[in-house]
C-alpha cells in the first residue's frame, strides 16, 4: 500500500509527522479525487482535512484516513493542524515545500510555532513522487488502457484528414474520439501541427490548413483512473520527400536504439546516449531535441527525466516515454514517442499505433 510505504520511509521515528499538500499525491495516498484537502500523517494517525464540499466524498474514498471536516468560518487550516499536532504529541514535522505557497506556509508556520514540543520542522521535496516512480500492476493497467484508447482514437481521427482541414479541427476531432472511447480528459493539451509548424515541439494547434507534402505531427494522450498515456506519431500528407523519409528513418532508428537498450538497472543517461549516438552523428545534429523522455503516470511528466545528466536507474514497473525528435525551423519536425514499461517478462510497449512512415 502506498500509504504504508510512505510511513515506513518518512515517519520512521515516534512523535513525527508529515504534511501533504499536492492534490496528486493526496489522491495517490488516499484515493480521494477531490480538491481542497490536506493530509497530515502522524505517528498516531492518518488525517485527511477538507471542508463540507468534499467531506462525504472523502469519507467514501479515503477509507484508511480519519476524515475531518473543517469549519472554514470558525477554524483556519493552520489552527486545525496545530490542534492535531498537539493532540498526537508531535515533536518533528516535515512538509511538501514545493506544493504550498510561501504565504500559506507562513500562516501555518506562525500557528504551529507556538507548540513548544515541536522542535524540528523540515521542508522535503519529492518524497511521494519517489514512491510514484515504480507503478503497481493496477497502475500499469490503467496507463495501458489509456494508451489503447489513444491508439483507437488516432485511427478514427485519421479518417478526417483531408486537404484544407485545420490543425485545430483535427485536434478537436482527436479529443472527441478519446472522450467517446472513455477517456476521463485529455492527458495534456493535444499537440497537432502541420508543415513547418511541426518544428515547434510543444506548439498549439492553429487555423493553419493542411496541404499536400505537409508533415503532420500529433502528440497526445488519454486518461484512465487518473493515469495518463503519451504518444507521438508523425505522418506526411501525400507523397513524402526524400528528405522527409531520411529524417524519419533517423528518428525511428534513434528511438529503436534506446528501446533496445532498456534493461533493469540501466541509467537514464545511457538510454539517452544510445539515441544521441545516431542523431548527434547525423547532418541534423544541431536540430536534435535535447532530452529523450520522462516518466508518466498520474502526472504527464514524472521522474525520471531522461537526458545526458539522468543518473536514475530504470527499474521494473517504471513507465517511461522514449521520444527522440528532430526540429528544423522553417522546415518542420519529426518525433516518434512511445510509452514503455519493464516487466518480469521484459520490456513492454504500451502504445501500439504503427510507427513506419505513413503517407496519408
Amino acid at each position: 500500500m502506498n500509504l504504508t510505504r510512505l510511513r515506513e520511509k518518512i515517519l520512521n521515528k515516534s512523535h513525527s509527522a508529515m504534511l501533504i499538500f499536492s492534490d496528486i499525491n493526496i489522491s495517490y495516498l488516499s484515493t480521494f479525487t477531490g480538491h481542497a484537502a490536506t493530509i497530515l500523517l502522524t505517528s498516531k494517525g492518518n488525517y485527511l482535512l477538507t471542508d463540507y464540499r468534499y467531506f462525504e466524498q472523502a469519507k467514501t474514498q479515503a477509507s484508511h484516513f480519519n476524515v475531518i471536516c473543517r469549519d472554514r468560518a470558525n477554524q483556519s487550516l493552520a489552527s486545525l493542524i496545530e490542534d492535531l499536532l498537539f493532540q498526537d504529541d508531535c515533536q518533528s514535522l516535515s512538509f511538501e515545500s514545493e506544493h504550498i505557497s510561501v504565504m500559506q506556509w507562513q500562516q501555518i508556520h506562525q500557528q504551529i510555532s507556538q507548540l513548544t514540543k515541536l522542535s524540528q520542522i523540515e521542508a522535503v521535496s519529492g518524497a511521494v513522487e519517489a514512491l510514484r516512480f515504480i507503478k503497481s500492476t493496477s497502475e500499469i493497467s490503467s496507463i495501458e488502457q489509456a494508451a489503447k484508447i489513444a491508439d483507437t482514437a488516432l485511427a478514427a481521427m485519421l479518417n478526417s484528414v483531408k486537404a484544407g482541414v485545420t490543425e485545430r479541427e483535427l485536434a478537436i476531432e482527436l479529443d472527441y474520439q478519446m472522450a467517446k472511447l472513455g477517456s476521463e480528459e485529455v492527458s495534456f493539451a493535444t499537440i497537432l501541427l502541420f508543415g513547418e509548424r511541426s518544428a515547434l515541439p510543444h506548439g498549439i494547434p492553429s487555423d493553419k490548413q493542411l496541404k499536400l507534402g505537409d508533415i503532420i505531427l500529433i502528440d497526445f494522450g488519454a486518461v484512465v483512473n487518473g493515469y495518463r498515456s503519451d504518444m507521438t506519431r508523425t505522418f506526411v500528407f501525400g507523397q513524402a520527400s526524400a528528405e522527409q523519409k531520411h529524417i524519419y528513418q533517423l528518428v525511428q532508428s534513434a528511438q529503436q536504439a534506446a528501446i533496445d537498450a532498456v534493461y533493469e538497472g540501466v541509467l537514464g543517461s545511457h538510454l539517452y546516449q544510445q539515441s544521441a549516438n545516431i542523431l548527434l552523428n547525423s547532418e541534423y545534429k544541431k536540430y536534435a531535441g535535447e532530452g529523450l523522455g520522462h516518466g508518466v503516470g498520474l502526472v504527464l511528466h514524472e521522474q525520471p527525466f531522461i537526458g545526458p545528466d539522468c543518473h536514475t536507474t530504470i527499474e521494473k514497473g517504471c513507465v517511461i516515454t522514449i521520444e527522440p525528435g528532430i526540429y528544423i525551423p522553417g522546415w518542420g519536425g519529426i518525433r516518434i514517442e512511445d510509452d514503455v514499461v519493464l516487466t518480469d517478462e521484459g520490456l513492454k510497449i504500451l502504445t501500439k499505433s504503427p510507427k513506419g512512415l505513413i503517407e496519408l
